[in-house]
């Protein structure tokens, strides 16, 4: 050893799963020449102490689809016992609380209060925490590709979804993510609040935007995964939203079934297929599904239908 290094060893450690104790011991070397320089030992000993582990906190919504990538991203990864996430599901009302807004200020899910306390919100940033924090463990060591052109493949993948569909990508007042166009009500209802609404030219603009971006994606999809052989966080990402666009596209604007008729969408429906052979994705379709198909029996999209007579815009694609 140089002056300018030091040797750490732990001699003890109450946690019963890494390594707890060192063995040290010192001795005469017979080799030592007998002109070697003399040599110093300084010992300082030291008793760190860290906080107990708590389990990150993941604030998760039924229907959100943000928040669904999260969750399928739990089940995929199938952590063991004692080392997981702890969830909480809360309602819009808990959105608006003095206690949320310090989860998340922009008070919206998915959020997360990480292992040493502190909240980590925006679920793309959600999901690399979870991959480093459990890289190695579960089921699946890591969703993540092996290659620098694969990781930007999925990072890409996952910005245009976040970008382009589902982001209201500011916090302007009356500004909707692309994805509201199918379930925002043209006016103040019990489903939708007077700043929520959206108007004709609007929706009509977002419509064809979601249009647009489905023969991207289509374009884009490698198949049988979305990038091709292994499940990834564009998976994750995009299948939440596709039920989103499953239920609503057809029901509400006479759209075909952009992912399950292979005549419109082929790579799309074979991709929606591939990710219905999967528990993880099965049951989280079923959630967000049950959740629009009680909206649906309540009335919600009563309102957007009434306006799609108005023909001066287009409201069906293709």
């Amino acid at each position: 050893m140089s002056k300018d290094e030091c040797l750490v060893f732990k001699v003890y450690d109450k946690r019963s799963d890494v390594p707890r104790f060192v063995f040290h011991t010192a001795f005469d070397d017979p080799t030592t020449p007998s002109d070697a320089p003399p040599r110093r030992s300084v010992e300082v000993r030291a008793i760190a102490v860290y906080p107990e582990r708590r389990p990150p906190v993941f604030f998760d919504m039924v229907h959100s689809n943000n928040a669904a990538r999260i969750r399928i991203w739990l089940k995929l990864k199938g952590l063991p016992e004692g080392r997981g996430v702890e969830t909480r599901v809360v309602t819009y009302p808990d959105l608006q609380t003095a206690e949320y807004a310090e989860v998340n200020p922009l008070k919206k899910v998915p959020a997360l209060i990480d292992e040493q306390g502190h909240p980590v919100y925006e679920s793309s940033v959600i999901l690399n925490y979870l991959e480093d924090l459990f890289e190695g463990e579960g089921r699946a060591p890591s969703f993540q590709p092996s290659t620098p052109e694969g990781r930007a493949r999925v990072a890409f993948l996952c910005r245009m979804h976040d970008l382009y569909i589902a982001s209201p990508n500011c916090t302007q007042p009356n500004f909707a993510h692309t994805q509201g166009a199918m379930y925002l009500s043209p006016r103040e209802t019990a489903f939708c609040s007077a700043a929520r609404a959206m108007d004709r030219p609007t929706r009509a603009a977002k419509l064809a935007e979601i249009w647009k971006q489905l023969c991207w994606i289509e374009s884009a999809c490698a198949g049988p995964w979305m990038t091709g052989a292994a499940v990834t966080h564009a998976d994750m990402t995009w299948f939440p939203t596709a039920v989103f666009m499953e239920f609503m596209l057809p029901r509400v604007f006479g759209w075909p079934e952009v992912f399950r008729d292979p005549a419109v969408f082929p790579k799309l429906a074979a991709w929606h297929a591939h990710c219905m052979k999967h528990p993880a994705f099965a049951e989280t379709r079923r959630e967000i599904w049950d959740y629009w198909a009680a909206k649906e029996k309540e009335g919600q999209f009563e309102s957007i239908k009434e306006e799609l007579q108005d023909d001066t815009y287009k409201w069906k694609y293709p």
